[in-house]
């Protein structure tokens, strides 16, 4: 591999011209055209800059991401796909000092969206090739494994859960709203013990989302501005809502922006630890994929747990 060239100003701007990376591609991503993908990452990045591996079904893609990364000098490694798939190559870097270049092509691209990263495959590709810095991302840690976006109990897991990939293709976002809908009739609020840095909460709960960046991956909508996937601290937005009524002034408040007033709304913030538990089994998702782990949970905030590229 061709040595990498990299100049550090005081702004910390990277300039690398030689550098060389591993690019793991999810097939399914970029509208089920793989050639097109793959005609515009040699475009972008260089057709002798990169090694590339391909996803398949049921692969141990954090073990693929370790394996490359201890067995070769790689400079960057970039994960084109949707949030999912740009999770379990983040998983895989973690512990090392090789930057992460995401490359969108999913149906929320939320990480991508909340680092304001650019929307076109070829120009988020393009971004190692331009003068770049690194932003180091905190992260949830649940067991052996960690999460970027967030970690979910209530409907919106059950949402994920039911919406099909030939809906998301199909239809994008509109496809989780309307599996959402769907579910949110007769769906009733839970009872959760939520733990914080050691202090119990006892809440009732509609939908619990330990977050660590903003966007909900509905259009401009966030959980609130001021949550951050780089400020030391995981939020925790807990949602109740028990009528339709209730679900109107919820997505109006978050229409509005008016998060912190509402009722229907309340917030947290872990800096160390976070536990979940609860009497019945309930529907978990970590950065948008099913969990197979049961309840009690508990997970650490690991602050800059994750280097990843974003333009300069």
């Amino acid at each position: 591999m061709p040595e990498t060239t990299a100049t550090f100003e005081e702004n910390r701007t990277i300039q690398a011209q030689n550098s060389y990376g591993f690019v793991v591609l999810n097939p399914a991503s970029g509208e089920g055209n793989p050639d097109k993908v793959r005609s515009q990452l040699r475009s972008a990045l260089g057709e002798d800059s990169y090694d590339l591996h391909e996803t398949a079904v049921n692969e141990n893609l954090r073990q693929v991401v370790q394996t490359a990364v201890r067995d070769h000098d790689y400079d960057w490694v970039a994960a084109v796909g949707g949030d999912g798939t740009v999770s379990q190559v983040a998983d895989g870097l973690v512990g090392t000092d090789v930057p992460l270049l995401i490359i969108p092509a999913g149906t929320g691209n939320v990480l991508a969206r909340t680092l304001e990263l650019p929307e076109q495959l070829d120009a988020a590709a393009s971004v190692v090739r331009e003068p770049h810095t690194i932003r180091e991302l905190d992260g949830i840690q649940l067991g052996e494994h960690y999460f970027f976006l967030q970690v979910g109990i209530g409907l919106e897991s059950v949402t994920m859960e039911k919406t099909s990939s030939n809906q998301k293709n199909r239809w994008g976002l509109a496809a989780y709203l309307w599996t959402a809908v769907k579910e949110a009739f007769g769906w009733q609020p839970f009872h959760l013990t939520l733990t914080i840095d050691g202090t119990p909460h006892q809440l009732s709960v509609t939908e619990l989302v330990i977050a660590n960046a903003s966007k909900i991956g509905v259009g401009s909508l966030e959980w609130d501005e001021q949550i951050y996937p780089d400020d030391g601290r995981i939020d925790i937005a807990v949602t109740s809502a028990r009528s339709l009524g209730d679900y109107l002034q919820l997505i109006i408040d978050l229409v509005r922006g008016t998060q912190r007033k509402s009722r229907k709304i309340q917030f947290f913030a872990a800096t160390e630890s976070i536990r979940l538990n609860a009497a019945e089994s309930l529907p978990l998702h970590g950065d948008g994929e099913k969990l197979a782990q049961k309840l009690p949970l508990d997970m650490r905030v690991i602050p800059g747990a994750l280097k990843v590229i974003v333009p300069a």
